[in-house]
This record gives structure tokens, sequence and C-alpha cells, in this order.
């Protein structure tokens, strides 16, 4: 979790939305994790492309820098047709979803 761009985030849109856009984002890591946990087959190559490039952006102005990272890899070797391991792949990024969703959590019960 980069601090120093949540701060810069809060100081753009105001401390009083800072929580209510965590929400929305925490909301998204959930909602992916439980994509990517059910989906199989042909399906997930997809799935992945489109998850890690949504993710690209919601990361990056979060500071969730690792998510970011991994979501800019995986997209960008989607591109270009560089996807081999398709379920190593989901694997790593719902593992690292539930890790930044995690963290995001304790930050949400901190401001509580």
């Amino acid at each position: 979790m980069n601090q120093e761009t949540i701060s810069s985030l809060s100081r753009e849109i105001g401390e009083e939305n800072i929580p209510v856009l965590l929400d929305i984002f925490l909301g998204e890591l959930e909602n992916y994790q439980a994509t990517l946990s059910e989906s199989e087959g042909p399906e997930q190559l997809e799935l992945l492309k489109e998850i890690s490039h949504a993710l690209k952006s919601s990361a990056a102005s979060f500071g969730a820098d690792r998510l970011c990272a991994m979501a800019i890899d995986i997209d960008t070797r989607g591109k270009q047709g560089l996807l081999l391991n398709t379920k190593q792949e989901k694997q790593n990024l719902i593992k690292q979803l539930r890790e930044t969703y995690t963290s995001y959590m304790s930050l949400v019960e901190h401001e509580s």
C-alpha cells in the first residue's frame, strides 16, 4: 500500500470522500476474486485479460503498487499472446487480490 498515493488522492478529492471510494475499490476486489475463482476453461484467459486491464488504473489510483504491477504485467503479456499458464496466472492474481483486500480493509477498520 503506497501511503503517499493515498494521501495525494485524499488531497485531490477530499478526505471525506476516501471511505466511499475505498468501499467501491474493495467491492471491485471482491468481485474480481469471485469471478476469477469461479472461472474455468477457456474463459479464464479472457477474464484474466479483462480484469487485469481494469485493475491497472484502479490499483494505481489507490496505491496498490504490487497489484498494479501484476495487472500491468498480465495485461501486457495478454496483449502479446504470452500468457502461457492461465491457471497459475489466475491463482497468482487471486492471491494478490486477497492480499490487497486484506491490507486495505485494515486501513478502513483503522479509519473507523
